[in-house]
C-alpha cells in the first residue's frame, strides 16, 4: 500500500525539521523520514552561532547547555589571549538535544515523522515522486533531500553540488566542576594549525568537546594533532571518549541544488561555511528556503521549484565565496589575522558582527577600505595554491 503526501522530506536535521515545520504550517501533509532511530548523536562541535539561532525562528533554550561570550584565540598553539563581548555569540548544545526538540517542533506544526526508516529507493515519475523506505512505499508531489553529506538523495537524482570535502575528528573529554567553570561562557580555537582548519574546545554541560578539523588531505593526521591539542590545553588525553570523524561538504558555486520535484537544503546541498566549517545557520535558511518554494509550487503559484535556487544563491553564494577568500587571508596570513584580532578592537568588533549575524562577509572586505586590494591578492594567491594541492593529491 502507497501512503500520499504532498511532501517527504529526508532527513531530520536542523534543514530537514525546518523545512516540513514550514511546510506543514502552510498547511501542506508532509512526512519526515530520518534513517536513525531518535534521539540520535551526530558529529558536530554542537555550536549554534547567533546569526544560526536567529535563523531557527525557535526558542533554542531548552537545548542550550552553556551561553558563549568570548574566545580564547592561538596561533599554532602559541600564546593565547582571550576576546570577550558583552552580547551573546553563540550557544553549545549536542545534536542529539537539538535535533530532536526540531522534529518535535515540526510534529508539532503537523508533519508526520518515520525514525529508523532508511531510504533504499527514490523515483521521479512526471510530476510525483516515489519513496521506497524499508518495506513501505511513499509518494508525494515533491521531496526535499536534508539528509546529509552520506544521504543517497544527490546522487540518486543526478545532482553533484560537492565541491570537495573538508574532515574533522572530535571527541569529548568528561570535566569536573572547577573545569566547566573555567570554561562556562568561551570556546577556544586555534587558528592556522591544520591546513584548511584549525582547532577548538567547546564547552557543554558536564564536558567539553574538543576537535580539529581541515582539508581531506590532512584526514591521516587528524588523530595526532588532537593528542598535540590536548597537552596544549593541558588535558588529559587517556580520558577522552567518543572518538569519531567526520566530513564536511563544501558546494561548487552555482552547483545546481533541485531538479525536477526535488530540492537538496543543508549539508545534503553542500552548504557548509568555508571559514567556520559551520552549518547549521544555513541549514536552517535553506529549510525555509525550500519550504516557501514548495508551498509556491503546490498552491499552483509557480511550475516549477527553479525560484528556491534562485533564492539560495541570492541568499548564500556571495556568503560562501567572501568566507572562502577570508579563509584563505586566515590561512596564509595567520599572524597578520589574529594580530588584528587581538589588537584592532574595530576588527574584533566586526567579526563579533558576522558571528551575530548584523553583517555579513560580504561587506566585511568593504569595510577594510584599501587593505583589501592586498588582502585579495594574498586570497587569490592562496586559493590557487589550494587547487594546486587538490589536483597533486588527485
Amino acid at each position: 500500500m502507497t501512503a500520499t503526501y504532498d511532501a517527504i522530506v529526508l532527513g531530520a536535521g536542523p534543514a530537514g525539521s525546518t523545512a516540513a515545520r514550514e511546510l506543514a504550517r502552510g498547511g501542506a501533509r508532509v512526512l519526515i523520514l530520518d534513517r536513525a532511530r531518535f534521539p540520535r548523536d551526530k558529529p558536530c562541535g554542537g555550536g549554534v552561532t547567533f546569526r544560526a539561532d536567529a535563523a531557527s525562528e525557535l526558542d533554542l533554550a531548552p537545548v542550550t547547555e552553556r551561553e558563549i561570550y568570548g574566545v580564547r584565540i592561538s596561533i599554532r598553539m602559541g600564546r593565547r589571549f582571550e576576546r570577550t563581548s558583552p552580547r551573546l555569540l553563540a550557544r553549545m548544545t549536542q545534536r542529539a538535544r537539538l535535533d530532536s526538540y526540531l522534529v518535535e517542533q515540526a510534529a508539532a506544526a503537523g508533519a508526520g515523522f518515520r525514525d529508523a526508516s532508511p531510504v533504499h529507493g527514490v523515483e521521479l515519475d512526471g510530476a510525483a515522486v516515489r519513496v521506497r523506505a524499508g518495506s513501505d512505499v511513499y509518494e508525494a508531489r515533491l521531496l526535499i533531500g536534508a539528509d546529509g553529506v552520506n544521504g543517497p538523495s544527490a546522487k540518486i537524482i543526478g545532482l553533484a553540488p560537492l565541491s570537495e570535502h573538508a574532515v574533522a575528528f572530535e571527541a569529548n573529554y568528561p570535566a569536573d566542576a572547577a573545569t566547566m567553570d573555567d570554561w562556562s561562557r568561551v570556546i577556544a580555537l586555534d587558528l592556522a594549525g591544520v591546513p584548511g582548519g584549525y582547532g577548538w574546545v567547546f564547552p557543554k554541560g558536564d564536558h567539553l568537546n574538543i576537535g580539529v578539523g581541515g582539508w581531506q588531505y590532512v584526514g591521516p593526521t587528524l588523530r595526532q594533532r588532537l593528542s598535540k591539542l590536548c597537552r596544549y590545553y593541558g588535558f588529559d588525553e587517556s580520558r577522552l571518549v567518543g572518538f569519531r570523524g567526520y566530513r564536511l561538504p563544501l558546494r561548487r558555486d552555482d552547483a545546481p541544488v533541485h531538479r525536477g520535484a526535488v530540492m537538496l537544503a543543508g549539508d545534503a546541498a553542500c552548504l557548509v561555511d568555508p571559514l567556520s566549517g559551520e552549518g547549521i545557520w544555513a541549514a536552517f535558511v535553506s529549510g525555509r528556503l525550500a519550504a516557501d518554494e514548495g508551498l509556491r509550487y503546490l498552491s499552483g503559484h509557480v511550475p516549477d521549484l527553479s525560484g528556491y535556487q534562485r533564492a539560495l544563491d541570492a541568499a548564500m553564494r556571495d556568503e560562501i565565496v567572501a568566507s572562502r577568500r577570508l579563509q584563505a587571508i586566515l590561512q596564509r596570513l595567520p599572524s597578520f589575522s589574529v594580530l588584528m584580532l587581538k589588537y584592532n578592537g574595530t576588527f574584533w568588533r566586526y567579526m563579533t558582527e558576522i558571528i551575530r549575524g548584523e553583517i555579513a562577509y560580504p561587506d566585511l572586505p568593504r569595510k577594510l577600505g584599501p587593505l583589501r586590494h592586498a588582502l585579495d591578492r594574498w586570497a587569490d594567491w592562496e586559493i590557487a595554491h589550494h587547487r594546486q594541492l587538490i589536483a597533486r593529491a588527485c
